[in-house]
C-alpha cells in the first residue's frame, strides 16, 4: 500500500500562506501601478503592474476554490484505498469461483467410468486451475499491480500438473529458467494455458508411466514487449507430420490459437529427443478508461 500522506492541517496551512502572499503581492502591485499612473512615471509600467495585481487575485481565487474542494488529500487517499480493496476483492471472488468450478470438475471425473471422458474433464480442470492461480497471486499481492511474476507462477503451475498427472511420488524434474520477468494478467492467462497444454501432453504421452523425464521451460525477452519461450520434454516425442491442421488433439490446437491471441506464433523446435516448442509472443496490455 502506498505511503500515508500527511494530514490535511499542514495542507491547509500551506494554502493559507499562499493566499496571504497573493493578497500582499496584489496590494503592492496595484499600489505601485496607481502611483506610476498618477505620477506619469511610465504608463506601460503602470499597466503591467495593474495586470500583475490581477494575476495575484486570480491565483488567490484558484487557491481558495482548491481549499473548498471536498476532495481533500485525505479524501482522495481514502477513495484510492477503497478502489484498491474492491480490486483485491474482485480477484478473491474470481479465484474462489474458479476453484469451485475446479472442485465440481474433479467430482464429476470420479463418477465417470469412461477413461477418455475422464481425461477430458481433468484437462478442463487443469485449465481452470491455471487461471485460478493467476487471480490467487494477484489477491495475495500488496502493491495492487496487475502484473504477475512469471517464475513463481510457472513453478506453482508445473508442480500442480506434475502431482496431478504423475502423483506425489514421481521421477519428473522441472528445469525452469524464466528470469525475473513480470507480465500483465492478459498475457499470463493465455501463456499459462499454453504451458498447461504442453506440459500435460508431455506428462501423459511424452513421458509415459514412471519413466524419468525432464520438463524444461525457458523465457527470454527479445524486444520492448516481445518474448520467446522454449518449452517441452525429453520424452519419446511424437511424429513430425502431426500438426494442428490434421490432429484431433484439442491441446495442440489450443496452443496455436492461444499463441495467435498473444500476437505470436508456435514452431516445433528441432531436437534429437523429446518434443520442444518455440513460442514467440507479445505482452498484451489493455488500457481502460475510468468510469468515474
Amino acid at each position: 500500500m502506498m505511503a500515508p500522506i500527511k494530514g490535511n492541517s499542514q495542507h491547509t496551512f500551506n494554502k493559507r500562506t499562499i493566499l496571504l502572499l497573493n493578497a500582499i503581492g496584489c496590494f503592492l502591485a496595484l499600489a505601485a501601478g496607481i502611483v506610476f499612473w498618477w505620477q506619469g512615471l511610465g504608463l506601460g509600467v503602470a499597466i503591467v503592474l495593474i495586470v500583475l495585481s490581477g494575476l495575484f487575485i486570480t491565483n488567490a481565487i484558484v487557491t481558495q476554490k482548491s481549499m473548498d474542494n471536498p476532495l481533500t488529500v485525505n479524501a482522495l487517499e481514502e477513495k484510492l484505498e477503497e478502489k484498491e480493496t474492491l480490486l483485491k476483492e474482485v480477484h478473491h471472488r474470481v479465484k474462489n469461483n474458479l476453484q469451485t468450478v475446479s472442485s465440481l470438475l474433479s467430482l464429476q471425473s470420479r463418477t465417470v467410468a469412461d477413461e477418455k471422458i475422464e481425461s477430458i474433464i481433468k484437462g478442463s480442470q487443469h485449465r481452470v486451475v491455471s487461471m485460478s492461480m493467476v487471480h490467487e497471486m494477484l489477491y495475495k499481492r500488496d502493491d495492487y499491480s496487475s502484473s504477475i511474476a512469471v517464475q513463481p507462477y510457472v513453478e506453482e503451475l508445473c508442480g500442480y500438473l506434475i502431482r496431478s498427472v504423475k502423483g506425489n511420488t514421481n521421477n519428473i524434474t522441472a528445469d525452469l529458467n524464466l528470469g525475473d520477468h513480470s507480465l500483465s494478467i492478459d498475457t499470463v492467462i493465455p501463456l499459462g494455458l499454453i504451458i498447461n497444454e504442453t506440459i500435460t501432453n508431455a506428462l501423459k504421452y511424452g513421458i509415459p508411466g514412471d519413466t524419468e523425464g525432464v520438463i524444461k521451460i525457458q523465457l527470454e525477452k527479445k524486444g520492448t514487449n516481445t518474448y520467446e519461450m522454449y518449452l517441452g520434454d525429453d520424452g519419446i516425442g511424437f511424429p513430425e507430420e502431426v500438426s494442428p491442421q490434421n490432429t484431433k488433439s484439442l491441446g495442440l490446437k489450443l496452443i496455436h490459437n492461444l499463441a495467435r491471441q498473444l500476437r505470436g506464433s508456435v514452431m516445433r523446435a528441432a531436437t534429437d529427443r523429446g518434443t520442444y516448442y518455440q513460442v514467440t509472443f507479445e505482452e498484451v496490455i489493455e488500457e481502460f478508461n475510468s468510469v468515474d
